[in-house]
């Protein structure tokens, strides 16, 4: 069970039109997600990056999208090639009573 999202909630996502998603809990779309019960290929997780300066301006050294579950999901991490698969789709606002 997710300690923010009890499981079957219905929930109300924003839709991410860009800006900093630190902190905030995301829908994430990845071809390299697959739930074996579902078949989806989206997860929603806590979002947080490290990013650096470099000559050709910032860009994310690492993203990181963390469970907030009570079982032992594992954590995402992204480097380099791998943001490629990931997009952001939307963040978390409520969950709709």
């Amino acid at each position: 069970m997710n300690k923010v999202i009890p499981n079957g909630s219905f929930c109300l996502f924003k839709k991410y039109t860009g800006g900093s998603r630190n902190g905030f809990i995301t829908l994430v779309e990845g071809s390299e997600i697959f739930d074996s019960e579902t078949g989806a290929h989206y997860t929603i997780k806590e979002y947080s990056s490290k990013k650096i300066m470099d000559e050709e301006g910032w860009h994310h050294e690492e993203i990181i999208l963390k469970p907030l579950s009570t079982n032992s999901y594992q954590q995402i991490v992204l480097r380099d090639e791998d943001t490629i698969n990931f997009k952001v789709i939307g963040v978390f606002v409520k969950i709709i009573q």
